[in-house]
């Protein structure tokens, strides 16, 4: 049962912050203008549960911040491909939904607010299976939030058998829309 208290999150960011990334679904319809009312894997998204979200500063800069946001799910019949293993459709759904997670937790610690951004590239490395009834955990690190890009780091792991199933790197662009097209633009 999902919930939306703030204090069954750790971590050591705000309440705001772990309230409005507590419901995947909500930032869904938050960054999209006009909110979307179903999601593409519904049953799968509804079912992610955050257990974590901390900004921290950067080991490597340490002048930088970097989210972290941990979420978890249970590998179930709609998640998987006709052998029985986590579907590689789903492994990116994960990536792209928590990794956006991540990198809207640090845009609200340093601004306030999350910015609506598009997927520009997805690199997904797929390193073991994962069957029916796994439990996994997604753990996403914001790599760089800016003006016009961000991008995070996201590692897929099985807790029930102990071993990563797939790390992702996820890139995402601010889109410009200079003429929002209409049914008179087309050439029918």
């Amino acid at each position: 049962m999902l919930s939306l208290d703030p204090t069954t999150i750790s971590g050591n960011a705000s309440d705001d912050i772990k309230r409005f990334l507590a419901d995947p679904q909500t930032l869904l319809n938050t960054l999209m203008e006009g909110g979307c009312k179903t999601t593409f894997a519904e049953s799968v998204v509804e079912r992610i549960v955050v257990s974590e979200i901390s900004v921290v500063q950067n080991a490597t800069e340490p002048s930088t911040q970097e989210a972290r946001v941990v979420c978890g799910i249970q590998v179930a019949d709609d998640m998987v491909n006709r052998l029985g293993g986590l579907h590689g459709g789903c492994s990116s759904l994960l990536v792209d939904l928590c990794s956006t997670m991540a990198m809207a937790a640090l845009q609200m610690h340093l601004s306030g607010s999350p910015t609506m951004a598009v997927s520009q590239a997805m690199h997904l490395i797929f390193h073991a299976p994962a069957a029916l009834g796994e439990d996994l955990q997604i753990i996403n690190t914001s790599i760089s939030v800016g003006e016009r890009m961000e991008s995070g780091k996201t590692e897929i792991w099985s807790t029930t058998r102990r071993r990563l199933l797939v790390t992702g790197i996820h890139m995402k662009m601010t889109p410009t829309l200079k003429h929002k097209p209409t049914f008179s633009d087309s050439k029918l």
